[in-house]
């Protein structure tokens, strides 16, 4: 019994569901029919026959609900964690309505030179398109002087990683959670580990909790692109799963949306695989 349950642990959600409605199904027509007294062996004159017909229409409706199951799923899921509603989604986070989270290094910097800052990073694209660098810098600057964060010789603050900075934009008059993600070393290079990228994201609930104002928060697939794992390059499905199992261990509730934005094609997240992954939780 024990091998039976780990060959279906290792199944995807998906096969398992379908597996299980087609089963469903057919024991209810079988119910049905026994209720009626009406039976397989009248039309087909032979137990194998009958055997082969339950076989195949199980198998046929397997496939028909594996592929709604895919067309249904194909481009979001939502599920609930801790209370928070929050849907997993393919689109553009600039597009998306709610408080946009950008993930930063942990000076803020606004130097979009492909060096520093790459132009094809939401950070970069922050700052070129969606912003004013100097409300930016006199939003940075104000959040420093709360958290009593010194200015170093070169005009830049180093905040905790994790930290939100709330920024109204004048520009395209959206709201943008600033989040320091990661650091850079002395070759402007993002580097950060699973350890680290954990604890970061804690903090970032936590932050969020404290300033979204009951507002849907967008969030990108965070540790993608830019930023280096140094313990080894991660798949977007395990930095997606972080995503969600710190929120779920952070304990913070929202009472609005989170919307997880992922840039791409949806095929590569299996997104029907998150939506009852915290159902135990919810119940508690």
């Amino acid at each position: 019994m024990k091998k039976i349950y780990a060959v279906c642990g290792k199944l995807s959600k998906q096969f398992r569901d379908s597996l299980y409605i087609s089963i469903t199904a057919i024991g209810i027509l079988s119910t049905v029919m026994s209720i009626l007294g009406v039976s397989l062996n009248q039309w087909t004159n032979s137990a194998w026959r009958s055997l082969a017909s339950v076989l195949a229409g199980t198998f046929i409706l397997f496939i028909l609900a594996y592929t709604l199951i895919g067309k249904i799923f194909k481009d979001e899921v939502r599920l609930t964690i801790r209370r928070t509603a929050v849907s997993i989604s393919v689109g553009d986070i600039f597009e998306t309505s709610g408080w946009k989270v950008i993930g930063c290094d942990n000076h803020f910097d606004v130097r979009v030179d492909d060096v520093i800052i790459s132009k094809k990073s939401l950070h970069g694209q922050l700052v070129l398109n969606h912003a004013s660098i100097d409300e930016l810098k006199e939003t940075i600057k104000s959040e420093a002087e709360r958290l009593n964060i010194p200015c170093d010789e070169q005009g830049l603050y180093s905040f905790p990683l994790g930290t939100i900075i709330p920024y109204e934009s004048s520009v395209d008059d959206e709201k943008y959670l600033l989040l320091a993600m990661t650091k850079l070393n002395d070759q402007h290079e993002a580097h950060t580990n699973m350890a680290q990228y954990e604890q970061m994201l804690m903090k970032m609930w936590k932050e969020i909790d404290r300033v979204y104002a009951m507002n849907d928060i967008v969030l990108p697939l965070l540790g993608t692109g830019i930023p280096r794992f140094d313990d080894g390059p991660k798949e977007n499905s395990s930095l997606l799963r972080c995503m969600l199992c710190t929120l779920n261990s952070s304990g913070v509730s929202l009472k609005a949306k989170v919307k997880i934005v992922l840039y791409g094609d949806a095929k590569d997240y299996k997104l029907y695989e998150y939506k009852d992954m915290f159902n135990a939780t919810n119940r508690r």
